[in-house]
């Protein structure tokens, strides 16, 4: 009989544990019960956050921390808590955030507090997965939440405008003041420097009841980087970037190909013996 009592498996939810057709397949569904109910430690981490990712893990069985934020939250949805978090310095971004607004007029910028998305550009800009996903959002202005705790900014725009906006940066001075993060061709995202999903699985791994078990962490983008490099076992799926296969230990199926079975089932057996 399967043990997986010193393992935690991580995996990235976009790209990764969720398919083309944005479902969780039911193979899958059925390997983290599996793996959970024969001892392991299952979490997911995403750029999402505490509330848009509900709708997602909802049928999901999850025992163990998530990350969150790309890497600026770690937390357990069994106690409904935050474990670990980290802000912004705000205050240094926001001319920069101004210059975006007034440089790249299809652009929508989208600032996140623990309690909400704040959505600081104009309506007709809003990335459309906001509303097909039915996330909740308010519009206001960069002056009316200056004061609040800020976890990350996202950048939505077409991957040109944002590859120009990254190279903006250097004339604010914020290449060393903050990590950047492209989490899809048209999201890059603003996180206090030195923060990653690898920071926070490296968080994680610190804690007293994982320290003694092994991290298998698997994802499919850039923002997943850091988080397959800190795990003792890194894999990429095979719909990843380049980037991400060549930090890999293993380069394993799709994410329509049922990945996180393929792990439980495939890639731990293959790893004990």
């Amino acid at each position: 009989m399967e043990n997986y009592n010193k393992y935690i498996l991580i995996s990235d939810l976009d790209g990764t544990l969720i398919n083309s057709n944005n479902q969780i397949s039911e193979k899958n569904h059925e390997a983290v019960k599996h793996f959970i109910q024969h001892g392991g430690i299952f979490a997911v981490a995403t750029g999402r956050t505490i509330q848009n990712i509900r709708p997602h893990i909802k049928d999901l069985a999850i025992n163990g921390p998530c990350v969150l934020y790309n890497g600026s939250a770690v937390y357990d949805f069994s106690t409904e808590s935050l474990i670990n978090i980290e802000y912004l310095e705000n205050l240094e971004i926001v001319k920069y955030i101004e210059y975006c607004i007034n440089n790249f007029r299809s652009m929508d910028v989208k600032i996140f507090t623990p309690e909400m998305m704040y959505i600081v550009t104009p309506e007709e800009n809003i990335d459309p997965s906001v509303f097909s996903e039915k996330q909740i959002f308010q519009l206001t202005t960069i002056e009316q939440i200056i004061n609040m705790q800020w976890i990350k900014v996202m950048f939505y725009d077409t991957h040109t405008n944002l590859l120009k906006a990254e190279k903006a940066m250097e004339a604010f001075g914020l290449c060393d003041k903050i990590n950047r993060v492209f989490s899809h061709e048209y999201y890059l995202e603003f996180l206090k420097k030195d923060v990653s999903k690898g920071t926070a699985l490296k968080y994680i791994k610190q804690m007293e009841e994982y320290r003694n078990r092994a991290v298998i962490a698997v994802g499919d983008f850039d923002n997943d980087l850091e988080m397959i490099k800190s795990a003792d076992y890194g894999i990429a799926v095979d719909n990843a970037r380049e980037c991400v296969k060549q930090v890999a230990d293993k380069v394993i199926v799709s994410n329509d190909q049922d990945a996180i079975y393929h792990i439980i089932h495939n890639i731990i057996p293959e790893i004990d013996r």
